[in-house]
């Protein structure tokens, strides 16, 4: 008898040898076969027993490094289906959105440099012709309501100035003798092969080249503004054309507006005077065709660089129609365009 039996009580000495070979004779399987898991596990309190989880304490104990050592990479990366999931992301969409807004936001920082430039000259001139901000028109009387003036933020619906514009008259200028140029080659190209004509008009300009100049540069300014309202240069530096009332211009007034534009070009720029000293930036071409130009920058606001429009919500006065004043413009003269396109 061993040392250990020694200290067992009695009845242990009699009932151990009985437990034990009634241990050895249970078949586990059996037993097991014999519960019903479904109601066990119904009588189980989760919540209770997550409770009582020392979740700190388990992941003390779990070796990441050895954990990590144990997965297969290369068996796991073969089981990703990747093209499932560049259909799903859309990957395409997401680049063209962001190459979008990037552009977006490269053009916007041009054109609100362009702006602080037409606000401070114009705030220069007003200061030499002693001419107070308020004594000026904003923008045409169906886009800017004096009475719910837009902040100096937001120059939407406003009157453009001379350095936008001048910008912008120089960019379609370059654009429509590039087109020209484009369309010349493809008709001398054309000319050789299909007619075997030896046809270069660049070489020897004569009335025919002269007439083609003219015919497309007319046609480059008149269809952009009479379908869209502006050049493609415009658009670029979000400026449109409308009519002083500031309602779309009929492409009779548009064709008007496109030939004056160039005979102001042609008069060594004098016709561009006005966008300096007209009270509504109108230069001889814009008189001509009862037109002007307002900023528009399609379905963002128009806005200031951020210091300028901080002075100026500082240091812009109150408009005469905000303190009961009367509208320096006066009475407007309303156009009687017809719609655009008609």
């Amino acid at each position: 008898m061993t040392s250990t039996d020694e200290h067992r009580s009695p009845v242990d000495r009699l009932v151990g040898p009985i437990r034990d070979a009634i241990l050895h004779s249970v078949n586990p399987d059996d037993v097991l076969a014999c519960i019903d898991l479904d109601a066990l596990l119904e009588r189980v309190d989760v919540n209770g027993l997550l409770d009582r989880v020392d979740v700190n304490r388990l992941l003390d104990r779990v070796d990441v490094d050895r954990l990590l050592d144990r997965v297969d990479i290369d068996r796991l990366m073969l089981r990703v289906d990747v093209d499932r999931i560049v259909q799903r992301v859309d990957v395409d969409a997401i680049v063209a959105s962001s190459t979008g807004q990037v552009a977006g936001s490269l053009v916007d920082v041009v054109r609100r440099q362009l702006v602080g430039v037409d606000t401070i000259v114009m705030r220069t001139l007003q200061r030499l012709r002693r001419a107070g901000p308020t004594t000026v028109p904003a923008g045409p009387p169906s886009l800017v309501d004096d009475r719910t003036r837009i902040g100096p933020y937001d120059v939407t619906g406003r009157y453009a100035g001379p350095a936008t514009r001048l910008t912008a008259t120089g960019a379609d200028i370059a654009a429509g003798f590039g087109l020209f140029t484009l369309l010349s080659a493809a008709a001398t190209y054309l000319g050789s092969v299909l007619f075997g004509i030896e046809f270069r008009p660049a070489e020897q300009p004569g009335v025919v080249w002269w007439l083609s100049l003219a015919t497309v540069l007319f046609l480059y300014g008149w269809l952009s503004v009479a379908s869209a309202g502006r050049t493609p240069a415009m658009g670029v530096l979000g400026l449109r054309v409308v009519s002083r009332d500031g309602h779309p211009l009929s492409t009779s007034r548009a064709a008007v507006r496109t030939v004056m534009l160039w005979v102001s070009t042609l008069l060594f720029g004098a016709g561009f005077i006005g966008l300096f000293l007209h009270r509504e930036r109108r230069g001889l071409h814009d008189l001509a065709a009862g037109s002007a130009v307002v900023y528009d920058w399609g379905d963002r606001p128009a806005s200031l660089p951020t210091p300028l429009g901080d002075w100026l919500s500082r240091h812009e006065p109150a408009l005469p129609s905000q303190v009961g004043g009367q509208d320096p413009r006066g009475p407007v003269e309303h156009t009687t365009d017809e719609p655009a396109g008609q």
